[in-house]
């Protein structure tokens, strides 16, 4: 791969996770299942990383099987915390808990990572050229 893809899909992908890190952040300090606020502190820390290694790593225009792992790994983070906020979000409409109803924090990670796997994923499906990729 000598040609390199273009950066916006990498430069949303880095803002989206950014965003994520902070809703994650919230979920977990608002939360009151240990569990769920273990798992989202663990993801917004996840969500950090990336953050950073695709802020370092980019400056540098990595490009090839390097962006690839990391386009796939920042997808892979996204799907589990959609995974979560799913569960957080069933739980906390389901029926009377003790967070007292339905959470926003919960709905908005769902959003947020959703969004961020799907960038991801497209981003990770363009060739280096930047023209999407053909089967044959």
């Amino acid at each position: 791969m000598s040609a390199q893809r273009s950066s916006r899909g990498h430069v949303i992908v880095v803002a989206l996770l950014g965003v994520a890190a902070v809703a994650h952040g919230g979920l977990a300090l608002t939360t009151g299942a240990a569990v769920v606020a273990g798992l989202s502190g663990l993801l917004a820390v996840a969500a950090i990383t990336l953050v950073l290694v695709g802020l370092l790593v980019g400056a540098a225009r990595f490009g090839g099987d390097r962006e690839d792992h990391w386009l796939l790994a920042c997808a892979v983070t996204g799907a589990v915390g959609v995974a979560s906020a799913l569960v957080v979000t069933w739980l906390s409409v389901s029926g009377p808990g003790a967070g007292g109803g339905f959470d926003p924090w919960s709905l908005g990670v769902l959003l947020i990572d959703a969004l961020a796997v799907r960038v991801a994923v497209f981003t990770l499906r363009r060739s280096p050229s930047g023209t999407p990729q053909r089967r044959s």
